[in-house]
């Protein structure tokens, strides 16, 4: 008996992995992006402490606010741009054939406070983040 595989099935395995490596990169970009655009800006400390890791490693952001000054809405619409290309680098550092999944996380000391205040004038809270990203991104 003989078994033969042609080399257009080694191309299409490599194809297959390509896609399957940009739809990965796509859906983290969507949800690092949706994490940034729903965020409060105010000093930017929320926004900064985003993190995006590979499954399984724990490298975490907390910015504090203390201290900072308030951004004019250019400086906020800035700071989200600045974030946001910072978590699309940190996408493209993944090492997709070792990658078993991602998480985001945000650990800014003062994620509670933020979930507190019912006058946010720009973005959501924390808690409706999570809800929104899980429901957006299941």
């Amino acid at each position: 008996m003989q078994v033969t595989v042609a080399k257009s099935f080694f191309k299409k395995m490599d194809l297959l992995k390509e896609k399957t490596e940009q739809a990965v990169k796509t859906k983290a970009s969507e949800v690092v992006s949706d994490a940034v655009d729903l965020s409060p800006v105010d000093t930017g400390a929320f926004v900064e402490s985003w993190q995006i890791n590979p499954r399984g490693e724990r490298t975490r952001r907390s910015r504090s606010p203390a201290g900072r000054p308030r951004l004019s809405e250019a400086g906020r619409q800035a700071k989200r741009e600045e974030e946001r290309a910072r978590l699309m680098d940190r996408v493209a550092s993944f090492d997709f054939e070792q990658l078993s999944g991602f998480t985001v996380t945000n650990t800014a000391p003062h994620i509670g406070s933020i979930n507190q205040n019912n006058n946010l004038k720009t973005g959501l809270s924390p808690s409706e983040i999570q809800a929104v990203l899980k429901d957006r991104h299941r």
